[in-house]
């Protein structure tokens, strides 16, 4: 028992001591660290910065929450149930102002107000630039308490009862100013799912081509493969292979998510349901479809407004280009390795674009138009997660164009400058690697390890 119980110990021993001792464990442990360190840094350092002022104007041509103020213009009849913020300032009128006189006097949105408002509760909010879900929740806020002022001075005398029918819950519906599009909410979520899947399957597939190349060099495959073709032709090869294969799975689960909506909108129109639906809609059961209900669920409608073949079409071109830039890194440390394990410690500056991406993404749900959005949504690295949650929203082209041209730029340099370390890399057995030998690789294409 203790003979065994020592040689599980040197078996112990030997295994943490042959991976501590290697540099490239003491070199990610020390740079690890700062690396996380700089990109939380960074991440809370963008997520401060992200949302711009708002200025809004409240158009109430009705004059229902509005004022004259003593010294001209107009005044909320409520002036402390829209306090200024620092994001959030409000501008009050009865004029209803054109798009170009919004731009011109510099406001982000406008609040339209009508005779409805108190009974209906719904808000429309004309946007030039789609503000933050918490800018609108705040908006939205304002306007309930101004609301709910008004019924309170109309019924001086409340009960408890009555006090609850007072409360109000306004909900702002926003679109857009030039095309009259609902920009909703839900279309950011769309947008999150479409780039949850592009981190997913970029990752995924990366990390395939990693593990091709590390297998068949461990396997000393690739130095019969390598007799009969180059090694460009080959980390291409295996790019592109690898790749065809998530672009199936995609197109495949798109093909899929499509006859399931349409067999699901089919059930729907054939249920008993869509008869007495139509009934209390005061429509007749033989007009309606499933776009019709669809398009009176008010959570709902906004599905309507995605162009879901573009954002296939988007989806799919943004992951050729997103894979073939990260499977080429993936590959290029596939082959300074001899084993999976040692690949661990390289991955990290590797991944920590992804994941960067990814929670950009995440902060673009909530500010799709502000700063950090745009820019990692054109940055090559982050451009293929970060661009997919803002599509559905609607995106300048020149952003998309731009988007997909640095990305192909990119993409295409980072391939050349991997072919160079793989070619040499791939062959090399029992050396330990450092940064200067790839670094020497990319500037002497033809450069060697003597």
């Amino acid at each position: 028992m203790g003979e065994a119980w020592n040689r599980w110990v040197a078996m112990v021993r030997r295994e943490y001591v042959t991976r501590v001792r290697r540099r490239v464990f003491l070199v990610s442990t020390v740079l690890g660290p700062l690396l996380m360190v700089g990109f939380v840094a960074g991440m809370v350092m963008l997520t401060q910065s992200t949302e711009e002022p708002v200025r809004v104007w409240v158009a109430d041509e009705s004059g229902v929450l509005t004022v004259k103020h003593p010294e001209g213009g107009w005044m909320p009849s409520c002036p402390s149930c829209f306090p200024s913020r620092d994001l959030l300032s409000y501008e009050f009128g009865r004029t209803f102002l054109s798009e170009g006189a919004l731009k011109e006097a510099g406001f982000s949105c406008m609040i339209s107000l009508d005779d409805g408002v108190v009974q209906s509760e719904k808000v429309q909010l004309l946007q030039l630039a789609v503000p933050s879900m918490r800018i609108k929740r705040w908006m939205e806020s304002d306007l309930s308490e101004a609301i709910e002022r008004l019924k309170v001075r109309d019924m001086p005398s409340l009960d408890y009862d009555a006090y609850l029918g007072l409360k109000t819950e306004v909900r702002l519906v926003g679109l857009d100013y030039a095309t009259g599009e609902v920009q909703s909410d839900g279309k950011a979520v769309v947008g999150f799912i479409f780039s949850l899947l592009m981190f997913m399957f970029v990752m995924i597939y990366g990390m395939h081509v990693m593990r091709g190349v590390i297998e068949e060099k461990a396997n000393r495959i690739v130095e019969v493969i390598l007799s009969t073709v180059k090694p460009m032709h080959l980390l291409s090869a295996k790019i592109v292979g690898i790749g065809a294969v998530g672009l199936t799975q995609m197109v495949a689960w798109s093909l899929l998510g499509w006859l399931f909506m349409g067999l699901f909108g089919w059930g729907v129109e054939q249920s008993d349901w869509i008869g007495t639906w139509a009934t209390t809609q005061g429509l007749s059961d033989q007009a309606v479809d499933f776009q019709t209900v669809l398009a009176q669920q008010e959570e709902l409608a906004f599905l309507l407004d995605i162009h879901w073949p573009t954002m296939v079409l988007f989806g799919l071109v943004y992951f050729a280009l997103g894979y073939a830039l990260y499977g080429a890194l993936f590959a290029c440390i596939g082959s300074m390795v001899e084993a999976e394990s040692d690949a661990q410690y390289l991955m990290l500056p590797v991944m920590l674009p992804l994941i960067f991406s990814y929670s950009m993404a995440a902060q673009a749900i909530d500010a799709p138009e502000s700063t950090v959005a745009v820019v990692s949504s054109l940055v090559p690295f982050s451009a293929p997660v970060s661009m997919m949650v803002r599509l559905p929203m609607g995106v300048p082209w020149w952003h998309v164009a731009v988007s997909l041209g640095l990305l192909v730029l990119t993409t295409l340099a980072i391939l050349a400058l991997a072919g160079r370390v793989y070619r040499v890399a791939i062959l090399m057995y029992g050396k330990r690697l450092g940064l200067m030998d790839v670094l020497k690789w990319m500037v002497q294409p033809n450069g060697s390890s003597r």
